[in-house]
């Protein structure tokens, strides 16, 4: 008789059946393991049609719906293209952000393939151009092994510290909670380090970081109580950081404190998420980046610091608010050969130029008086600027023409103000750099303060001398106030709440 493995009947029980003296195990009654597979992909395709097609649905609604409220409410078709425009403007505008946060990380992580693809001159890092400055591969692998603790840190200070400030500054704040806090895995990278070794005091180490940090950050907050949400996806900084650790001690830690802050602005690109996606629209961009600048500026560029004591705090003033080392005066006073920017008749006939300058010292700014229809403008003005640290500062002047719509570069120039500290007083014609042609006529000068008034007379007298048209607008004594505390200040906001007795 011969078994027929898994035909039992449903009336008796299975028995074993012997073949060749071996008794024939019967086998479990399994279906075919190909019928629940095309049960399952069927299934699964069905699920991933409808999910296509209520994509596919909601696209097409989201696409037809403003059209139907245009109608509905008896728009002009104009505010169609207005928005379209407005939608192509800002696709265009975070693209090219996109774009940048890509190729910053191509360079990163492959920085030979990258500088072989064509990178300018200005995109290497600066110890190639500088030979003060030092490479410090060693420091970047330092802070690399660091990153994941870096970030730890940052959440851990985002969550106890900034966020209980932000919900107890308004009412309007008080659900406001950081909902996800990443830097990112591409850590803070330092291109170059630059230690001063000469003018500099016997108890301070003075030392410039050129930094960059093109970072996946994802930062997003949320307000609750109004269902706001609002983040950051992305972010670039780059920029000089100066490190000075003064006093320098006998004892450990060897350093008394350190302060930090960036000699000028730093460079910044962010690219936003949420709602603060709309400082993305153009227009809005611009605002957005100055706006949050302004911000650092008030913390980390001169004369603004970040002072961290490792001793006592009895001289901690004094560092975090020094005193100025001098004034820089400089009397902007013509240029010549400028390049006609005004055309006619599509630039078959070249006209003149409106020019006007813009100089900038750390973050003091002046602009100057525009002079119509001319290529060898005079403009005789004369500005005065603080400086704080002029090892490593600048004088940045750029010359624009002006127009309704955008203004045209005319040339710009860069000065050291560590030769200028030097030689203390500078009165030449400068070539302009990044145009054709042009020059410009500076006189500078470095004008040291003193603690005491024996000169005041002195100088009293060589101001009044100076027979220039700006003689009378010319400084003469330098006052600093230092705003120790404040007591009972007006409430600026209100809680709705009482506040706990004490």
């Amino acid at each position: 008789m011969t078994a027929v493995r898994g035909a039992h009947s449903n009336n008796a029980s299975p028995s074993p059946s012997k073949e060749n003296g071996h008794t024939a195990q019967p086998s479990p009654n399994f279906p075919h393991p190909s019928a629940g597979s095309e049960s399952y992909d069927t299934s699964v395709y069905s699920t991933s049609e409808l999910t296509q097609t209520w994509v596919h649905f909601v696209k097409t609604f989201v696409l037809i719906f403003p059209i139907y409220v245009l109608g509905y409410f008896e728009f002009s078709f104009s505010w169609l293209l207005i928005g379209l425009f407005i939608f192509f403007c800002w696709r265009r505008t975070t693209g090219g952000k996109h774009t940048r946060l890509s190729h910053a990380l191509a360079f990163f992580d492959q920085e030979e393939r990258s500088a072989n693809q064509g990178l300018t001159t200005s995109d290497l890092p600066p110890w190639v151009h500088f030979p003060d400055v030092e490479r410090v591969e060693w420091l970047n692998k330092t802070v690399r092994q660091m990153w994941p603790y870096i970030c730890q840190f940052v959440e851990k200070l985002f969550r106890e510290t900034i966020e209980p400030a932000i919900k107890e500054s308004h009412a309007h704040l008080s659900t406001f909670c950081f909902s996800r806090i990443d830097l990112g895995d591409k850590p803070l990278r330092i291109n170059g380090v630059k230690v001063y070794t000469e003018n500099v005091d016997r108890r301070q180490i003075i030392m410039d970081l050129q930094i960059s940090f093109v970072g996946n950050t994802e930062i997003d907050v949320d307000i609750k109580r109004y269902y706001c949400k609002a983040g950051i996806k992305s972010i670039q900084i780059h920029g000089v950081l100066r490190v000075v650790m003064e006093p320098l001690l006998g004892d450990i830690p060897l350093v008394g404190a350190l302060s930090l802050f960036f000699l000028k602005k730093p460079l910044l690109d962010i690219n936003w998420t949420g709602l603060t996606n709309i400082l993305d629209i153009p227009g809005l961009n611009g605002f957005s980046n100055n706006l949050i600048l302004d911000i650092i500026y008030n913390y980390l560029v001169l004369p603004n610091r970040v002072t961290i004591p490792l001793v006592g705090e009895e001289k901690l003033a004094k560092l975090r608010f020094p005193m100025p080392k001098g004034v820089l005066r400089i009397h902007f006073l013509e240029a010549q050969d400028l390049e006609g920017k005004d055309q006619f008749l599509g630039g078959l006939i070249k006209g003149k130029s409106d020019p006007y300058g813009i100089l900038q010292v750390g973050t003091q700014l002046f602009q100057s008086k525009t002079i119509k229809e001319s290529l060898h403008p005079k403009w005789n003005e004369v500005y005065e600027a603080l400086v704080y640290e002029p090892s490593g500062q600048h004088l940045e002047i750029e010359l624009f023409d002006e127009d309704p719509d955008k203004d045209d570069f005319l040339g710009s120039l860069m000065i050291d103000l560590t030769e200028l500290y030097k030689e203390e007083k500078v009165d030449e014609w400068f070539v302009l750099e990044e145009a054709p042609t042009g020059k410009l006529h500076l006189k500078l000068e470095w004008l040291s303060l003193f603690s005491t008034p024996e000169k005041l007379d002195q100088v009293l007298r060589s101001v009044r001398a100076d027979r220039s048209p700006f003689g009378d607008g010319l400084s003469s004594a330098l006052l600093v106030v230092y705003l120790d505390c404040a007591k009972n200040l007006p409430v600026r906001f209100y809680t709705t709440s009482r506040s706990p007795p004490v």
